[in-house]
């Protein structure tokens, strides 16, 4: 009996398992027998869910790879289009309405920060509520308000996965629908000009591949502002020289 429950388990039936019926020799051999074949399954389940789990982490990564590859083309996209335009009333508000709409966000936002480089202003926005505290001239302290805020100071991206614990984030009775948020700084020539808010409906809803791809965007966004209110200086100078 002994010898053909080995060569069931020698033909991949792990599951037989020899009766041990005495305790001389065999039945010792047999309950070795039995030891052996239990740790050789175990070992076989383990190799399996480690195979299971490296292919969905490969999986994972291929999915990051195709969404960071569609990202940068939608990044792409966006540049062309914002680049010319050159006045900066018009190019604020092209931004978060193609932000929005390329990348699914419930709120778009861009802060510009004040001369006095205390506070970040509202300058535009996608969404309904963003509208309203942009009529009410809606702004958010450096370094005390908010992620926008905090991002405004130190210049370095931040996410709220859940903005329920997050200690940072501004409750705002305009944007209720918000669980996640990620602030991207706005920067030319080393300098903080603003920020680029994103807020959606998900929670968990920005990784640290988001922000480092989303930066990318933040990047030629400011670009263009700087580039618009350049263009703005030259045309308010030339029609002072005109007159």
């Amino acid at each position: 009996r002994l010898a053909s429950i080995a060569w069931q388990i020698a033909a991949g039936g792990l599951d037989a398992r020899a009766r041990v019926t005495t305790n001389d020799e065999i039945g010792n051999l047999a309950s070795t027998f039995n030891a052996m074949t239990d740790t050789l399954q175990s070992t076989l389940s383990g190799l399996e869910q480690r195979v299971e789990e490296r292919t969905a982490d490969l999986q994972q990564a291929t999915q990051q790879s195709e969404k960071r590859a569609r990202d940068l083309q939608t990044i792409s996209e966006l540049s062309s289009s914002i680049a010319a335009e050159q006045k900066i009333e018009r190019l604020l508000p092209l931004v978060t309405r193609l932000v929005s709409e390329k990348f699914g966000f419930y709120h778009v936002g861009i802060f510009l920060i004040d001369s006095s480089r205390r506070y970040a202003v509202l300058q535009a926005t996608n969404s309904e509520g963003g509208w309203r505290m942009l009529a009410r001239g809606h702004k958010l302290e450096v370094g005390i308000a908010g992620i926008v805020g905090r991002v405004a100071q130190t210049g370095l991206p931040r996410i709220a996965l859940d903005v329920g614990e997050d200690v940072t984030y501004f409750n705002n009775p305009d944007l209720p629908a918000t669980h996640s948020e990620m602030a991207l700084p706005l920067k030319t020539r080393g300098a903080i000009i603003g920020v680029l808010d994103v807020q959606s409906t998900e929670q968990a809803a920005f990784t640290e591949s988001d922000a480092n791809t989303l930066s990318v965007l933040a990047d030629q966004v400011a670009v263009a502002i700087e580039n618009a209110s350049l263009f703005g200086e030259v045309q308010r100078t030339l029609s002072e020289t005109q007159a």
